[in-house]
């Protein structure tokens, strides 16, 4: 092999090496839909056993919740690099077998994506909208855009008055 072709066989080793270097850094995370800052909106409904009062739901609303690959938060509890297995199911099937409930009112794809976190199961009704499923209870959140960090930190210890 001559010096000449040893250097432009190099160089093009080089150049394919960044080129697919650089598509992976861009290479789209499938939880990209769900990454980001969501603001509890409402309890939207539950499964058949709940362990919260209504006092402690109402708490929980105007909370956020932390979505990012490296951890999720939400109401106090924090789960460092969760997994997010997804699956899909028949939207009504599933929410009866696996949480006696009834959810046609909620207006859910069919069928329906469910996200394991280990902490929490997450559902995305629709673009900006997900319901946390948590302890029985099913919040809706909502996408919070341009959020910033004293808004977070603000969230996080609000204190609703006792009746």
């Amino acid at each position: 092999m001559t010096p000449r072709l040893n250097h432009v066989l190099t160089q093009f080793l080089l150049l394919t090496a960044l080129a697919f270097a650089s598509a992976s850094v861009h290479a789209h995370d499938v939880n990209a839909d769900i990454y980001g800052t969501w603001k509890i909106k409402a309890l939207i409904g539950g499964g058949a056993v709940s362990s919260r009062s209504q006092y402690q739901v109402e708490k929980i609303i105007g909370k956020l919740a932390i979505i990012s690959a490296g951890r999720f938060e939400f109401n106090g509890q924090t789960c460092m690099y969760p997994t997010y297995q997804r699956s899909k199911e028949e939207t009504v099937s599933h929410f009866d077998r696996d949480w006696r409930s009834d959810v046609s009112d909620i207006p859910f794809p069919n069928p329906v994506t469910i996200i394991e976190t280990e902490c929490v199961f997450l559902y995305p009704i629709r673009k900006d909208h997900l319901m946390i499923a948590d302890s029985g209870d099913f919040f809706e959140a909502v996408r919070v855009k341009n959020v910033s960090a004293h808004s977070i930190a603000k969230a996080r210890v609000k204190k609703i008055p006792l009746p």
